[in-house]
């Protein structure tokens, strides 16, 4: 954990336990209980994200749109093509209860019911750090969208393991955002666990969700996400969240 701030984790509530933040840079510790509760700020999001990656295979580009009402609604599509006929997407979308995958490049297909936590690992005996953060809108885990708008793990798993600190504020799209920086966080790529690797966060100051990513090895920036579109609680009709899929698909059980 950071040496710059001691962070005091919690398990998820029912409303935002800070409603904004003042006009002050705040402390560490309150900015990152702000991100925690970021989801409660809302009832329903659009938000697109585009991901820029350099590797050794050169440079690639994802567009990320999130479609989110709560409880329970969600929908996220990933497309790796700027062509609006192309069929290099996939599209993950849940009503609660239920989880439909869609693969359109390779015509694969599940329906599965959600995934429920470990029983009994968020039990309000269990220390915080033990107990499994459950959002209350779940979304797929390990991925962008799940990062930007349900922090937590990542602050937690990330953030703080390094030294982290507060460098300013920056403009994403014309939303201010409040600028981290984290020095060599623990990473589980072995390639990228270097000591001159370090990330920029850009926290949105009006809902606490991540609007900017940057990974840096050394002065390269090796990957670059941000937030392009943001919209909060718009109506959102109920057939947004349901996939077509179509009757050939390969289903996958």
């Amino acid at each position: 954990m950071s040496n710059l701030v001691q962070y005091v984790d919690r398990a998820p509530a029912s409303s935002a336990s800070i409603i904004a933040l003042d006009g002050q840079a705040p402390r560490l510790e309150d900015l990152f209980e702000f991100m925690v509760d970021a989801e409660l700020r809302v009832s329903s999001l659009r938000m697109r994200i585009l991901e820029q990656t350099l590797t050794s295979r050169g440079e690639s580009r994802v567009t990320v749109d999130v479609l989110m009402a709560h409880p329970g609604r969600a929908r996220v599509t990933r497309r790796r093509s700027a062509e609006p006929l192309s069929r290099d997407y996939d599209v993950w979308s849940s009503d609660g209860t239920t989880v439909t995958t869609y693969d359109a490049r390779n015509e694969r297909a599940s329906i599965r019911p959600l995934r429920r936590p470990v029983v009994g690992a968020t039990r309000p005996d269990l220390p915080r750090f033990a107990q499994v953060y459950v959002p209350q809108t779940r979304l797929p885990a390990e991925t962008l969208a799940d990062t930007f708008i349900h922090p937590h793990g990542y602050i937690r798993n990330v953030l703080l393991s390094g030294p982290v600190s507060l460098t300013g504020t920056t403009l994403v799209h014309g939303r201010e955002a409040f600028l981290l920086r984290s020095d060599h966080p623990r990473s589980t790529y072995v390639l990228t666990d270097r000591p001159d690797r370090w990330l920029e966060v850009g926290v949105d100051r009006q809902t606490g969700f991540i609007v900017l990513l940057i990974e840096h090895i050394g002065e390269v920036v090796t990957r670059l996400a941000e937030v392009t579109i943001l919209e909060l609680d718009p109506d959102i009709a109920d057939e947004a969240f349901l996939v077509h899929l179509p009757e050939d698909v390969r289903r996958i059980y």
